[in-house]
C-alpha cells in the first residue's frame, strides 16, 4: 500500500509534462488527452461522459483527479517540497474547514453562467495552469484570453498574480488553494466524502506518532481524534507512506475500536 505514493507521483509529473507540452506546442494526437481529461474543459465543451468519468471515479477513489492529473495541483506540490527543504521544521497541522468554500462554488457558477471571463481565470484549474505558462508565450496567451472575452494585458496580469499567490500560498499553506478556493475540489470533495475508498486511521495501531498529520499537505487529518475530512483529502497517499505502523489505509470499510477500554458501555454496574 505504501507504493501508491509512488504510484501518484509517477501519474502527476507525465500528465504534468504533458500538460506543458500540450499549452506550448499544441500537439493535437495524444497530448491532448490532459486537456481533455481537465473537468472545466469538459464543462465548457459539454463532454458529459469525461464528466460522468470524473464523477463515477470520485465517488470509488476520492479526489485522485486533485493529486494526479490536474496540473496546478502538481506546480504546488513542486512548492510545497522547496518550502520542507529550506523550512525544515515547518510541518503541517489539522486545519478546519472554511465555511466561505461553497461561496466560492457559487459564485464560479454564476460568473460561469453570465459568461464573466475572469472568474474562469482566477478559479478554473486548467485555465489557471495555461494563464500562467501563457505568461511565457504572448501569441498563445492572447488567444486564451480573446475566447474569455477579456484583453492580452489583462490575461498576462492574471496569469502573473495567479502564479504569485497559487505558489506563495502553497509554500506556506499546503494544498489550501485546492481544499479551499478551487471550486472544482470542493464540488469534487462532496462527492469524495461518501467515496467507497476511503483513508482511515486505525484506533488500536495508532501509537500518536503524528507523522501523518504533520505530512497531511490539505491539513485534513486530526490525529488525537483519529480522524480523516475525506472531503479535503486529495489522495497524495503521504500519510500511508509516512505512518510507521501501517495505522492509516486506504480502505472500503470503516474501524472500529476493537480494545475494550476504547468500547461504550451502556449499562454500567
Amino acid at each position: 500500500m505504501k507504493r501508491l505514493r509512488m504510484i501518484r507521483i509517477i501519474v502527476s509529473l507525465l500528465f504534468f509534462a504533458a500538460s506543458i507540452a500540450y499549452v506550448i506546442f499544441g500537439v493535437p494526437n495524444i497530448l491532448a488527452v490532459t486537456k481533455e481529461l481537465q473537468i472545466t474543459t469538459s464543462l465548457l465543451s459539454i463532454n458529459i461522459g469525461v464528466i460522468l468519468f470524473w464523477c463515477a471515479t470520485t465517488f470509488l477513489f476520492g479526489r485522485i483527479y486533485c493529486s494526479s492529473v490536474c496540473p496546478l495541483g502538481t506546480l504546488q506540490d513542486f512548492s510545497i517540497r522547496l518550502s520542507r527543504k529550506y523550512l525544515s521544521k515547518r510541518q503541517f497541522r489539522y486545519r478546519h474547514p472554511r465555511n466561505y468554500r461553497y461561496d466560492v462554488v457559487v459564485i464560479y457558477i454564476v460568473g460561469s453562467l453570465l459568461g464573466i471571463g475572469i472568474v474562469s481565470l482566477f478559479l478554473e484549474p486548467w485555465q489557471i495552469f495555461r494563464n500562467i505558462i501563457d505568461i511565457w508565450y504572448p501569441s498563445d496567451s492572447e488567444a486564451a484570453a480573446l475566447h474569455l472575452g477579456i484583453g492580452i494585458i489583462l490575461g498576462l496580469i492574471c496569469g502573473i498574480v495567479s502564479l504569485l499567490l497559487i505558489l506563495s500560498l502553497s509554500f506556506l499553506r499546503g494544498r489550501i488553494w485546492c481544499t479551499d478556493v478551487c471550486p472544482i475540489g470542493i464540488m469534487l470533495g462532496t462527492i469524495s466524502s461518501c467515496s467507497r475508498l476511503h483513508i482511515e486511521i486505525d484506533p488500536d495501531k495508532c501509537i500518536n506518532c503524528m507523522a501523518c498529520e504533520e505530512g497531511c499537505k490539505s491539513g485534513c487529518i486530526k490525529v488525537v481524534s483519529r480522524y480523516v475530512d475525506n472531503t479535503r483529502c486529495i489522495r497524495c497517499f503521504n500519510c500511508i507512506a509516512s505512518c510507521p505502523n501501517d495505522a492509516i489505509r486506504y480502505q472500503p470499510n470503516r474501524n472500529k475500536a476493537s480494545t475494550p477500554l476504547m468500547r461504550r458501555v451502556k449499562n454500567p454496574t
